[in-house]
């Protein structure tokens, strides 16, 4: 029974991938981080979606996994519909309903701000992310194909994985995004379950061999969360100390 299939693109990465990855997990969150503080969100985020998430894994990859092909949309995209998308869709629903609840509304609503922030941001995020947070775990879990040692560095990519997804949260995005209010026992839900969809979306990526679902799924919270407090990303682009 094959538990990680193929990853779509015959993707052979390279010691390079390996320093790369690496940089992205550890180095990219606190780069981030530092950036903010000294200059706003606009350059950490350039740094973030446009050096590691699309450059990078374009250079090193020869692709993205946002293929469209013509005259089969419909079927393209019905095709992401497997059992592992239903299950994270539904975890993803769950912490949607969550943020009904624990959701903060903005004191300082600007309109223009947060319609750029819902057409904008919200997409931009949902569609760039993952493409980073993959080819940090594939590049070691596709460095050796079979044998005792892919099973450690996919193992090793786990860890990468799971640590530049928590670290770019709790270095960058929780200066960068508004908290909601903590609501017990509701909260204590939130890690765990988004912790499982970060996992998945390993599977489903390989399951449905393209980033269309990954993105979807990932843009439901997004927009969630800023239609419901109203949130405008402008006012911290540029904050020069």
């Amino acid at each position: 029974m094959t538990i990680l299939h193929d990853v779509p693109d015959n993707f052979q990465p390279t010691y390079l991938d390996l320093i790369l990855a690496l940089l992205a997990a550890i180095g990219l969150p606190f780069a981030a981080g530092y950036l903010f503080n000294a200059t706003g969100a606009l350059i950490p985020l350039i740094l973030y979606y446009g050096v590691f998430c699309w450059l990078i894994v374009r250079w090193r990859r020869g692709a993205v996994g946002y293929e469209i092909r013509r005259g089969e949309i419909r079927k393209q995209f019905a095709s992401y519909v497997s059992s592992i998308f239903v299950f994270i869709l539904i975890l993803q629903l769950i912490l949607v309903g969550f943020e009904f609840i624990t959701f903060q509304r903005v004191s300082d609503f600007n309109i223009l701000g947060w319609i750029v922030t819902l057409v904008i941001w919200a997409p931009l995020n949902a569609f760039s992310e993952q493409l980073i947070w993959i080819y940090t775990f594939d590049s070691y879990a596709e460095f050796f194909k079979e044998g005792p040692k892919r099973k450690v560095m996919i193992a090793i990519g786990g860890l990468l994985y799971i640590a530049l997804i928590s670290l770019i949260h709790l270095v960058f995005w929780i200066l960068v995004l508004p908290e909601g209010q903590y609501v017990f026992p509701i909260s204590e839900f939130f890690v765990p379950i988004q912790t499982l969809i970060a996992v998945g979306y390993i599977f489903l990526y390989r399951k449905s061999k393209s980033m269309w679902p990954l993105g979807i799924i990932h843009l439901l919270i997004n927009v969630t969360a800023i239609a419901l407090s109203g949130y405008s990303i402008l006012p911290v682009l540029l904050v020069f100390n």
